[in-house]
């Protein structure tokens, strides 16, 4: 499996996303979308293949538990 670098900003950055994308402009989750998740982003992530999303801090657990399924801890 190929690596996969995902990058997380916190706090929140509006900064750090596209300036019209949903995330700079409305700062929602844009992980789950506006109109599934009423809960305030707390960080920016980079995850491929997702690109940049905002996450609340339930979609902040889902990609790193993700992250953590697809590429176990080597011992």
């Amino acid at each position: 499996m190929e690596p996969m670098e995902i990058r997380i900003v916190m706090p929140f950055d509006p900064a750090f996303h596209d300036p019209g994308s949903v995330a700079a402009t409305e700062r929602c989750c844009s992980q789950h979308g506006k109109d599934y998740c009423d809960q305030p982003p707390v960080a920016s992530v980079h995850y491929p293949p997702n690109g940049r999303v905002s996450a609340c801090a339930r979609a902040l657990r889902g990609i790193i538990d993700d992250a953590l399924k697809k590429f176990p801890q080597q011992q």
